[in-house]
């Protein structure tokens, strides 16, 4: 068996699976209704993970989330938020969807820590003045490269950009889903480009993107 193959990956990802705190594992069990929106599944567990250490690391005193769909990201990160004492908006354009994610946070307990925004995001990024020291965007995909301007703008200098689903690309995706990649193709290129982001890509998942701002704009 050689290290990069198939059974080789899986056999290396259920191990890291088994590492990953219960807290995180459980989340969606212990959230009500997240059954009903099957197709609103957010970042995997290794992801939610990846940002709560972020933020403790980081402490950043706001965060920012494009995408709430039931909550399970913002569940994650807003555990963490808890012990940092920083705060979450998280924006979702489904009023049925935002309202699940606010049943969702109430019942962990987090509805002071974590505020859920029913709008769309573009109209709402371009009405915010604020700094956020880390944004996760998991949005719609074909929106991603139009908001990078404004999640730039709002992102404190050395504060990190999280961009679920990048891999999409070069994975194997549903055919509802293969228009994405095209779009995702050019969001990872204006990433690598961008004057103001150093970037690492992570096969985390679909992929995740972290990129810090290492300068302030001019």
């Amino acid at each position: 068996m050689t290290p990069n193959s198939p059974h080789n990956a899986a056999s290396v990802d259920e191990y890291l699976q088994g590492l990953l705190p219960h807290e995180i594992l459980t989340i969606p069990e212990r959230c009500r209704l997240v059954s009903e929106l099957p197709e609103q599944s957010t970042i995997g567990p290794s992801a939610a993970q990846l940002v709560s250490v972020l933020i403790l690391a980081l402490r950043p005193k706001r965060v920012l989330e494009i995408g709430t769909g039931a909550g399970y990201s913002a569940v994650a990160m807003g555990r963490a938020l808890r012990r940092t004492g920083g705060l979450l908006t998280t924006i979702e354009i489904d009023e049925r969807t935002a309202s699940i994610a606010r049943e969702n946070i109430r019942a962990a307990k987090l509805d002071d820590v974590v505020e859920v925004i029913n709008q769309d995001a573009q109209e709402y990024l371009g009405g915010l003045d604020a700094t956020f020291g880390l944004i996760l965007q998991d949005g719609t995909k074909d929106h991603y490269l139009r908001a990078l301007p404004k999640l730039v703008r709002l992102l404190a200098t050395h504060g990190m950009l999280v961009t679920d689903d990048v891999l999409f690309p070069v994975l194997e995706v549903p055919s509802d889903e293969r228009p994405f990649q095209y779009a995702l193709s050019l969001y990872n290129a204006a990433l690598q480009d961008h004057p103001l982001l150093e970037t690492i890509w992570l096969p985390i998942g679909d992929g995740v993107a972290l990129s810090t701002k290492v300068q302030s704009e001019a």
